[in-house]
């Protein structure tokens, strides 16, 4: 199936975001671009999976929609914002974020819904054109296969983007021996997909990360025009 992971959803979850807080694998710098964005009505995070609210955190959002093709993945998104609990990482990144458990508990009752789709195909997500005020993508568009695969899904992902909307993202790049049948990621690559979207990159850079299976990772936001 397009977009798996490195794991299927319940392992996934366990090995990343369940324990306690690793340092030194992006996710603070990746936090910390997010806490710079302003507050949002509208948020939609694309190809999702189960860690949307670690990147809430940072973010302020009343109404937030999340998209992922495994909806086991959804489930445990789901599940866990109805606990309105953070997990040892989440605490961690609320300490990083200078966030509260009410805070917490607020981007835990944003999640207005959630939708399976697969966004890495030609239909792409199903989302209104200039509709949301904030997207992101944390992992999703690493998974394209070719440049103008990765070009395609960036365009379709953000022709929901309003007019003075913000994007934000993450991608990590795969060790060698996990690199086959993924794009080669670049900085010209995103400064062409930010050109022909009609977003003005506010952060663009490539951040060392200690996994090995993902050394670094590129790190994104951006604002339309």
């Amino acid at each position: 199936m397009t977009g798996r992971t490195v794991a299927e959803a319940d392992p996934y979850w366990d090995r990343y975001y369940n324990a306690e807080f690793v340092f030194g694998m992006g996710t603070e710098d990746v936090l910390a671009a997010l806490a710079d964005l302003p507050p949002v009505r509208t948020w939609c995070d694309l190809g999702s999976g189960s860690e949307s609210l670690l990147w809430s955190i940072p973010l302020t959002a009343s109404h937030f929609i999340a998209v992922d093709v495994d909806p086991d993945r959804l489930t445990i998104l789901h599940q866990y914002a109805a606990l309105e609990q953070p997990r040892p990482a989440y605490e961690t990144a609320l300490k990083i974020c200078r966030r509260s458990r009410d805070d917490f508990t607020n981007r835990c009752r944003s999640l207005a819904g959630t939708v399976v789709a697969d966004c890495l195909s030609a239909a792409g997500p199903p989302l209104p054109p200039e509709s949301t005020d904030l997207i992101t993508q944390f992992g999703l568009l690493g998974l394209t296969e070719t440049p103008e695969h990765f070009l395609d899904v960036w365009s379709r992902a953000h022709a929901a983007l309003a007019p003075g909307g913000w994007c934000a993202g993450a991608n990590w790049v795969p060790a060698p021996s996990r690199q086959s049948g993924r794009v080669a990621l670049t900085e010209d690559l995103y400064r062409h997909a930010f050109t022909t979207a009609g977003i003005e990159p506010q952060v663009l850079r490539q951040v060392p990360s200690v996994d090995p299976q993902f050394p670094s990772l590129w790190l994104y936001t951006g604002r339309k025009q």
